[in-house]
């Protein structure tokens, strides 16, 4: 995977993060666990590791400690190089691997289908239909109520609804493909 600058997405999305007023590695976790569709880990460990790593840089740097004592949280605030990067990153253009960059484990799965039996296959592309379906909903109505309070953050996080909705128009596509009597590959 290339990168569009010189840190990882999980890297210049907590320099957005931090930039956006998440200015702790909690805060940062909470936000990454609210959002859904994301490539990067939210678990604390990978959080500290690119916030010090962030520091060490000069990126961030620690305005304080907040809370009570043994449970304190230390607070961030982007520098100057920090906005530069994040400015930098945020204006160039994605790389072509970026936009190849299209996981979906029911295409890879989709691939060795032919190793099922006819009806099999069927039916396991009629229950991933079924709970596309019930995804799609539950997705549409959870971006409506989790919206950002931010028109371009809000209309960025449609971007899941769209693809959720592209693989289900997808998988209705694939339904008539294994329907058709062909052999099971065997070993």
């Amino acid at each position: 995977m290339g990168r569009a600058g010189i840190f990882s997405e999980l890297e210049y999305l907590v320099l957005a993060l931090v930039a956006d007023g998440r200015t702790s590695g909690y805060g940062i976790r909470k936000e990454l666990n609210r959002t859904k569709g994301g490539r990067w880990s939210a678990e604390s460990g990978s959080v500290y590791r690119v916030l010090r790593r962030l520091t060490l840089g000069g990126f961030v740097e620690e305005t304080g400690r907040v809370g009570v004592p043994n449970r304190e949280r230390t607070e961030y605030r982007l520098t100057k190089k920090g906005h530069q990067s994040l400015d930098k990153w945020l204006s160039a253009q994605p790389s072509r691997e970026e936009f190849a960059f299209l996981v979906d484990p029911m295409r890879t799965r989709s691939y060795f289908l032919g190793r099922l039996a006819t009806e099999e296959r069927v039916s396991v592309v009629q229950r991933w239909i079924e709970e596309s379906e019930v995804f799609c909903r539950e997705l549409e109505k959870e971006l409506s109520e989790t919206a950002f309070g931010n028109r371009i953050q809000d209309a960025g996080y449609s971007n899941l609804l769209f693809l959720a909705k592209a693989r289900h128009e997808w998988l209705k596509s694939l339904q008539p493909v294994v329907a058709l009597d062909i052999e099971p590959i065997s070993e």
